[in-house]
């Protein structure tokens, strides 16, 4: 016998069958196999919940051409199986090069069966696809061999009967059931531990656990058998099995309604299509549903007083509203798990591909297809440490000095670059620059951007951003080159090694550029011209002034001495503080960020500046503050527009994207600019154009050249700015 697995999930399949039949399995690459009695065999096609397919070989041989694919069909006596007044269906897979496609392989395969049980009897079976009497498969191998075997379940075996709606990317059954053994439900629930569904959507993992307790009922169990006319059937053994009460994973079940098996989700029509399918399976006793969001109420009151238990949920990654979630959000939920069922086992599955790491620290991965796509099955304990608490940018620089000094990864280009680099900007420093980038993804093994800063309190610091390496490069070889080169700026500058920062600049999504990295805090004063404003080296992506912009701050304080500025997409307000302290008469700071205008504030009240006088900080989204049309007086002289590239922040009501949108960004802006005003335009997506429409209908005046530090000579095409004017 040969039984098929969800891929991923063939050890998962061995281990449920011994318990089952009480005979050796042995794990095989497609499942598992074994040589059973006959009861045995019936007992796998009526109660396995992992299982997909179960086949009895038949035989195997050489089949390089269609000749010999007929001739190892012909070899079989097929009137020990099949009459001939019956009907057979045939599935084939594989392929080589002489035998493609798989229909003409089931036909050479069905011309052998149909000729041989009539040159002996007079009569042929007849084909039937959808009830057949016996049931084959034929697999071809790439190597010239074929196997043929008997299909002993009704087509597969994840098709239970009780989905009567699916709701969005449901699971298969047997794919749940197999990672709900993984996730070790047999053994929490012998504990007398329950389940809980955060996400439970239509509600297949909570089934699975109740049929994985109580069994299968009898309908269910019985349309499972395939190949009713086969001829080595034993009906007494095959009743037999029918008959019984269906079998389980625990050899004493406890009594339905006992053990919580609850499911929660947000989304009622989800809940709706997760109630009918459990009243189909018959176990409306036996499961709770409840209405809540989970990042809002994590644990129902219902487990509070639950010893143990399994938390199991396919998290969704991309099909429904969850997936807008940000890092920060998913670490406060598993946070609260942890504390409101401590001791509780969990299995995630998830999306192997994503921009966020899972929070919790996972004791065993395994890769499984779900709907055709790779995704990751995580499982682990609760436990005060199990929550991820990644190191900050402060103490990961050191740990990363320590591991460069102890493991001499070869450097010495990135360091006589850098030794370069540095000297040929010591005179920016001497000019009265407090900051500088040193190096900017110079060589390409060494994919980094250093930044230098000289704070007021007269102290040089280093943040050292690492663009994220591909994901084809060993993890552990780019560490090792991120932890020497971080050695060797230390080294080759001589920075103070407690005055380094280290993070990875990876793609961001949604509101992640707002998120806080760790529970490092660590901030300084920097001097821009005669200005002071706030950085920040460890609690977000960036330390909250653009070094790039510099000289468009310094164009645009000489442009608003006196005058009215607008500054959009503000971000920290460094320009407008700027601004501000040169002299202009009026700021109106607009950003959709709280983290980023309370710290804007800051920057004011380090310049002894008050807000909400003639200097404004406004939260809202820029895109709809500048549908309203201001009175002449309102108008401002000088506009400073720099939007992000790309942003689909949850909280915009619609998306940006730079290249697409400036054009209606821009139109957007005239009117909120005064008669002989200048708009600035920047912003910093590679191989930006100005649309053809803009610059007809404005003057145009490109100072991208103009306003580019030399420290950043390197890289002029990432940055575009320009001064609009109307004609």
């Amino acid at each position: 016998m040969e039984v098929i697995a969800p891929p991923g999930l063939e050890t998962a399949l061995a281990e449920e069958l011994r318990h089952l039949t009480g005979e050796p399995i042995s794990d095989r690459p497609f499942g598992a196999s074994a040589d059973l009695s006959v009861e045995a065999v019936y007992r796998v096609l009526a109660d396995s919940l992992i299982a997909g397919r179960v086949y009895l070989p038949v035989a195997r041989g050489p089949a390089a051409q269609a000749d010999e694919l007929y001739d190892l069909a012909d070899s079989v006596d097929w009137s020990a199986h099949l009459a001939a007044t019956d009907s057979l269906s045939i599935t084939a897979t594989g392929g080589n090069e002489a035998l493609r496609h798989t229909g003409f392989i089931a036909t050479r395969v069905k011309d052998a069966v149909v000729d041989q049980l009539r040159a002996a009897t007079g009569q042929r079976p007849d084909i039937d696809s959808e009830t057949p009497g016996l049931r084959l498969h034929c697999h071809v191998s790439g190597n010239g061999t074929a196997s043929l075997a008997i299909e002993l379940s009704n087509g597969s075996l994840h098709r239970r009967g009780y989905r009567v709606d699916g709701g969005e990317a449901p699971l298969r059954e047997n794919l749940a059931a197999g990672l709900l053994w993984r996730a070790r439900w047999p053994q929490v629930a012998s504990l007398g531990g329950g389940l809980f569904d955060p996400m439970c959507g239509s509600g297949t993992f909570l089934v699975e656990a109740a049929l994985s307790l109580w069994g299968m009922p009898a309908a269910m169990r019985r349309r499972r058998l395939g190949s009713p006319g086969w001829q080595g059937h034993v009906p007494t053994a095959r009743d037999a099995i029918l008959d019984d009460a269906g079998r389980g994973w625990l050899d004493t079940p406890p009594a339905r309604g006992t053990l919580p098996i609850l499911g929660q989700d947000r989304d009622p029509l989800q809940l709706a299509a997760a109630h009918a399918n459990i009243e189909a399976a018959g176990l409306g006793e036996a499961i709770e549903l409840i209405h809540a969001d989970s990042f809002r109420a994590p644990v129902p009151t219902e487990l509070r007083a639950a010893e143990t238990g399994l938390l199991i949920s396919n998290v969704p990654f991309g099909q429904r509203i969850y997936a807008s979630l940000d890092q920060a959000e998913w670490t406060a939920l598993c946070s609260r798990w942890v504390e409101g069922l401590p001791g509780w086992y969990w299995g995630i599955l998830r999306a192997a591909e994503s921009e966020l790491t899972w929070p919790l620290r996972f004791e065993k991965r395994v890769m499984v297809l779900h709907g055709g796509v790779e995704v990751e099955f995580l499982r682990g304990q609760f436990s005060e440490k199990s929550l991820r608490r990644a190191a900050g940018p402060h103490a990961l620089a050191g740990r990363l000095i320590e591991q460069g000094r102890r493991e001499q990864y070869d450097a010495a280009d990135f360091a006589n670059r850098l030794a370069k680099n540095w000297k040929q900007r010591k005179s920016l420093i001497k000019q009265g620059e407090n900051a500088l980038r040193l190096y900017d993804a110079d060589l390409p093994d060494f994919k980094l951007a250093v930044d230098w800063y000289r704070t007021e309190d007269d102290q040089a610091w280093l943040d050292i951003q690492e663009y994220q390496a591909p994901k084809q490069i060993d993890p552990q070889k780019a560490r090792a080159r991120l932890a020497a080169a971080t050695a060797v700026a230390v080294d080759t500058l001589g920075i103070d090694p407690d005055c380094v920062v280290v993070r990875q600049r990876a793609r961001q999504s949604g509101r992640q550029q707002y998120g806080r990295l760790g529970g490092e805090h660590i901030e300084r004063i920097l001097r821009e011209r005669d200005t002071r404003l706030l950085i920040n080296f460890t609690d977000y992506l960036d330390v909250g002034l653009f070094i790039d912009h510099r000289l468009v701050r310094d164009r645009l304080a000489e442009l608003s001495r006196g005058k009215r500025l607008l500054n959009l997409f503000c971000y920290t307000a460094s320009a407008s503080v700027r601004a501000a302290v040169a002299g202009a008469q009026a700021t109106t700071s607009v950003d959709l960020s709280n983290t980023y205008l309370d710290w804007a504030e800051r920057n004011f009240e380090l310049n002894g500046i008050a807000v909400n006088g003639h200097h404004q900080l406004l939260r809202a989204d820029v895109l709809r503050w500048l549908d309203h049309r201001p009175s002449a007086a309102e108008r401002f002289d000088v506009i400073f527009l720099d939007p992000p590239s790309f942003s689909n922040s949850k909280s915009m009501e619609d998306t940006l994207d730079v290249q697409r949108d400036h054009p209606d960004l821009i139109e957007a802006c005239m009117p909120h600019l005064a008669s002989g005003g200048v708009l600035v335009f920047s912003n910093n997506r590679k191989g930006f154009t100005l649309h053809s429409s803009i610059e007809k209908r404005f003057q145009i005046d490109d100072i991208s050249r103009k306003t580019l530090p030399k420290d950043f000579a390197r890289t002029p095409e990432r940055r575009f700015v320009c001064e609009i004017r109307r004609r």
